[in-house]
């Protein structure tokens, strides 16, 4: 498991918070907090993962380098005091210079996903989400499932977190919010941390 991977659990911790917190009050807006959350969760894990990663690539001999690692942008100034620094502070700056190239980014999309793992797997992009899905699998919970029902899975939970940040979850011409249940809640925390912990394994095979 990947240190992003652990820190990952500790925020995605906060949904089942969200979700105690609604059988103790029955504030529906302790529910809609979930989608909010789980998706910052699986963004800020996915920057941490791809910065993890790409600097066990870096620090290797010789550095494993894929395209896009190869690619990441790095201010001018930044490179003429690249020499003064020594091994240590080195791979910090290359740490930080790939957080930064993907930094803020949202990754509920499926293509971002790929995107952002294109900085550290070797797989063709193809083969991506069909490594995702089959490690899913595992859990048994998606035996019944295909890989675009995950896709698209993954693509609803994100859309509906977009509509509680920017419209109280209510759709467009409505004037109520979208009817919401302690068990949607519940597989929204399920599913986003079975994403995470699929792209965590997953990664760390590469990486051998």
């Amino acid at each position: 498991m990947t240190d992003a991977a652990q820190r990952f659990q500790t925020h995605l911790a906060e949904g089942i918070v969200c979700i105690k917190n609604f059988e103790a009050s029955g504030h529906e807006f302790a529910l809609r907090h979930v989608w909010i959350v789980s998706i910052s969760a699986l963004d800020l894990y996915m920057t941490e993962l791809v910065s993890e990663a790409g600097l066990r690539l870096i620090d290797r001999v010789p550095p494993a380098l894929t395209t896009n690692l190869r690619q990441v942008e790095v201010p001018l100034e930044s490179v003429l005091d690249f020499g003064t620094l020594n091994p240590s502070e080195k791979l910090i700056f290359f740490k930080a210079h790939i957080f930064s190239e993907i930094q803020y980014k949202s990754f509920y999309k499926p293509e971002k996903i790929s995107e952002a793992l294109s900085y550290t797997w070797n797989c063709p992009a193809k083969e991506k989400w069909a490594r995702i899905f089959a490690r899913m699998k595992v859990t048994g919970r998606y035996n019944s499932r295909t890989e675009q029902d995950v896709r698209d899975e993954l693509t609803l939970i994100g859309d509906r977190r977009d509509l509680i940040a920017h419209a109280v979850d209510t759709p467009p011409g409505s004037v109520q919010p979208n009817p919401i249940i302690r068990s949607d809640a519940q597989r929204v925390v399920e599913f986003i941390g079975d994403l995470a912990a699929a792209i965590d394994a997953e990664t760390e095979n590469q990486l051998i």
